[in-house]
């Protein structure tokens, strides 16, 4: 495994980490927590040392899972919660940034985590006014302050929000989605992440799946799986920009999901990359990406060629 340097905090972070929404059971269909724990201990022993995770992954079994699996070796590792969607007082959940909840929520990602620190915790997805508003960041310079976070960060969704973080210059870091069919941080926002030394953490690099390359038209997604609420239209969408992209795979006589990873792990700027694994077998080729060859420039050129075309409307 290699390692990258989590932009201003200094922590040394493997290349490949683990997105552990997956195990949490209600986002990617059903899930055996036998497994799941084996897909820990394998991520471990395969060099991975950072985990991300978050309070609504499960409702909190995402992070019970975690503790279980590095109990006496918490030191180990680097574990990245989230919080900021209550899930506690209703039965939909909503989203709070208050200071009142965030402080609740922290406390009881550790209970469950079975930890009094996280290496990181994030602010859950906020928009543009409440990052430009700014008062989160306060609530995240108090848990610095308390020793609960030793680092702080925002996970966003749109390149106006990303801009917003990194030019605010509080956060640590930020986690962004970035793949080979979501360009979109691409052109600004990494460099940007570079010259301000935050920490880039790259989610959602298999596109939720697709970039396996083992879905087509006739999936269906079960109870249990966000997916499942893609309409066929949507879905359609989805498996066309894979197929613009899945030509390198071919080329390099390589599986699409190991070029999707190195792919994103071409960029300097990305610290790690976040791949979901519900089993060790997944966790096994999430890692392979960082052991090969990476992508040849000429791979890269084209690709962004494709999504900037795209983009242009071309």
């Amino acid at each position: 495994m290699k390692f990258r340097v989590l932009g201003k905090t200094g922590l040394r972070v493997s290349e490949v980490g683990f997105g552990a929404w997956a195990i949490g059971g209600n986002s990617y269909g059903p899930t055996d927590d036998r497994v799941s724990l084996q897909a820990l201990t394998q991520a471990l022993k395969c060099g991975v040392n950072f985990f991300d995770t978050a309070d609504v992954y499960g409702n909190g079994h995402s992070e019970e899972l975690l503790a279980k699996a590095f109990q006496g070796i918490r030191k180990e590792v680097l574990i990245a919660t989230k919080g900021g969607w209550n899930f506690y007082h209703s039965k939909e959940r909503v989203q709070d940034l208050s200071h009142s909840y965030l402080r609740e929520a922290l406390g009881k990602s550790l209970r469950r985590l079975k930890t009094d620190y996280v290496d990181l915790y994030q602010l859950h997805n906020p928009d543009l006014k409440t990052i430009q508003e700014g008062s989160i960041f306060k609530t995240l310079e108090e848990f610095k302050r308390e020793g609960k976070a030793r680092f702080v960060g925002i996970s966003i969704h749109e390149v106006d929000e990303a801009k917003a973080v990194i030019e605010d210059g509080r956060a640590d870091t930020i986690q962004l989605v970035y793949n080979m069919v979501e360009q979109d941080v691409r052109p600004e926002i990494l460099p940007l992440a570079k010259e301000k030394r935050v920490g880039v953490i790259a989610r959602e690099p298999l596109a939720c799946g697709f970039l396996t390359g083992k879905y087509t038209q006739e999936s269906r997604f079960g109870e249990g799986d966000h997916r499942r609420r893609w309409n066929p239209e949507e879905l359609k969408e989805e498996l066309e920009k894979v197929h613009k992209v899945s030509f390198i795979a071919k080329r390099r006589k390589l599986p699409l999901a190991q070029v999707a990873l190195k792919f994103v792990l071409s960029r300097e700027e990305v610290s790690v990359v976040i791949p979901g694994a519900k089993t060790p077998a997944q966790v096994e080729e999430n890692v392979k990406a960082a052991e090969d060859e990476p992508l040849k420039q000429e791979d890269l050129t084209e690709l962004y060629n494709i999504f900037d075309r795209e983009l242009a409307g071309a």
